[in-house]
């Protein structure tokens, strides 16, 4: 299904085209409060990001294929001090989430895997996940 493109900010980084935005959601979501979605404009994936997150508990979740495969990694803060994103903010988030020359070094940072045919998936297995979804969000 397309997504309106209506209310969302479109970003190139690195010769991929991405549409975010941010929205207010409690009790729906993995984030309560202020989020920010990114979606690949082809819609192999997403990234969803809370502004609102305890430093130490900070994640994002990356999931492929409308939640074929997701996982939350643990992540550094990307707004700045006042809570606000900015367009480069946004950048280093999917520089940063998508970087396939750090996938090793994220695999202690995988707090949670989820697979649709699955379910939860075993920590064992965070890191195959994760390849799996960088594979099929981006063209390596």
């Amino acid at each position: 299904m397309a997504i309106s493109k209506k209310g969302k900010r479109k970003i190139t980084v690195n010769s991929e085209n991405y549409l975010w935005w941010i929205f207010t959601e409690f009790d729906q979501t993995e984030f309560d409060g202020v989020q920010i979605k990114i979606v690949a404009e082809n819609q192999s994936g997403y990234l969803k990001y809370g502004l609102e997150q305890i430093d130490k508990k900070r994640y994002i979740s990356i999931g492929l294929n409308q939640n074929k495969y997701k996982v939350h990694i643990l992540c550094p803060k990307f707004e700045n001090d006042d809570g606000i994103i900015t367009p480069s903010g946004i950048e280093t988030l999917i520089k940063w989430s998508l970087s396939v020359s750090e996938i090793k070094s994220k695999e202690n940072q995988i707090t949670h895997g989820y697979s649709m045919q699955i379910g939860l998936i075993d920590k064992n297995e965070y890191l195959k996940t994760y390849e799996k979804i960088l594979n099929g969000f981006i063209s390596l």
